[in-house]
């Protein structure tokens, strides 16, 4: 498959580059230069001009790897071997003085600067290989650590929840049987009738909003089994649709599989990944401006720790500043008034029991809107090819 052109253009860039060109090639012209105006009476400073070139090569290897090596060993072979066994004479006015060295030291040294190359470029490759997966580490270690963080937070927070609601809820039940009372006691033509209806249903929403308080506090055990997630993404999107079209914001299912066209089964309760989807959902519609699109996608993922079905939420509403995305999971922080602050929460919430990430980051380049992604571990041996990453 060829590569396109423009990627073979930005891996080339280095060639010439500010620290190329100054710890590479202008070296090696210099080093030459000075090998040429040398006279061959000083056989001494010729040895030390011949393995001055040693340095860029091996700087050349721990800068640009072995393509670095390689180029900087032939680029010196190629100025050094005419003037090696260049009989001397002028060159534009200038006397060209040849290496007084023998024969054999010429070639080796040549055949040398290469050897030196491989081996240099092989230590590089191996320090850089080294390093990207310590930084790889490192990255894994600062997500493990902000997960464990959030997952301590979200446990002490549904402690205190559930105490809270505990006792709240002794006291809502007692409200609500009295409501009913005093409701059988008027009349049904009575102004006051109405009063009453309100208060009835401003005591369910208590009620519903105290569930949703405990069912974050103490999360049912899950049922895991196998989940096709395109069918859990179309059903949650035909569940909140309603909801949008009364936002008039339009919903677009934009992609559903992986590069082969099918997206791996992921292990998982289908309610919960549907109520942490409708929840995610739900938050895009609120934020989105009417006339707007929230878009979803599906794709197959590769992470150094496994591969990852992706569910992908995007919205056109304002965004998060980035002290909001770093707080959009935690619980009762709502940017939209009237919020709960509990639904990205919950969703989280099932995202760790599942074994899985979801992250939340602005639209890039320029664009308006929040990005949402929900990533699933697919379970070993269904996961058909090991997708790039």
């Amino acid at each position: 498959m060829r590569m396109p052109r423009r990627i073979r253009v930005r891996e080339l860039r280095w060639l010439v580059s500010g620290p190329a060109l100054a710890c590479v090639w202008a070296p090696i012209v210099v080093i030459t230069l000075a090998h040429l105006i040398t006279p061959a009476a000083h056989g001494w400073l010729h040895d030390v001009l011949r393995r001055l070139y040693y340095i860029p090569i091996i700087v050349g290897a721990f800068r640009f790897g072995m393509g670095g090596a390689l180029l900087a060993s032939l680029l010196a072979s190629t100025l050094y071997l005419p003037h090696a066994f260049w009989a001397g004479g002028h060159h534009h006015g200038t006397m060209v003085h040849p290496d007084p060295a023998g024969t054999a030291n010429k070639v080796l040294e040549v055949a040398l600067y290469n050897a030196v190359a491989i081996v240099s470029g092989l230590l590089a490759e191996r320090e850089m290989r080294a390093r990207r997966e310590l930084e790889r580490k490192v990255v894994e270690m600062r997500a493990m650590e902000h997960q464990l963080v959030r997952a301590g937070r979200l446990q002490s927070l549904g402690e205190l929840t559930a105490g809270l609601a505990h006792e709240i809820k002794n006291p809502l039940a007692s409200l609500k049987t009295a409501a009913a009372i005093v409701g059988d006691e008027v009349a049904p033509a009575s102004p006051r009738r109405k009063m009453v209806a309100i208060l009835q249903k401003e005591l369910d929403r208590l009620e519903m909003l105290l569930e949703r308080f405990l069912a974050f506090a103490r999360p049912e055990a899950s049922q895991l089994v196998p989940v096709d997630l395109p069918v859990v993404v179309e059903q949650a999107i035909a569940l909140v649709r309603p909801q949008a079209e009364l936002r008039r914001v339009t919903l677009a299912l934009v992609g559903t599989g992986s590069a082969g066209g099918v997206l791996p089964e992921i292990t998982g309760d289908p309610d919960k990944i549907t109520q942490a989807l409708l929840n995610v959902l739900l938050n895009a519609i609120q934020f989105s401006s009417e006339g707007g699109t929230v878009e979803v996608s599906l794709e197959l993922c590769g992470l150094p720790h496994g591969n990852f079905a992706v569910a992908r939420v995007m919205d056109g509403g304002p965004g998060w500043p980035q002290v909001d995305v770093e707080r959009v999971f935690d619980p009762f922080y709502s940017t939209r008034p009237g919020g709960t602050g509990l639904g990205l929460s919950i969703a989280s919430r099932i995202m760790d029991a599942h074994g899985g990430i979801i992250e939340a980051r602005s639209r890039r380049d320029g664009e308006r809107g929040a990005e949402l992604l929900m990533l699933f571990p697919v379970a070993a041996g269904r996961d058909g090819q090991t997708p790039p990453g």
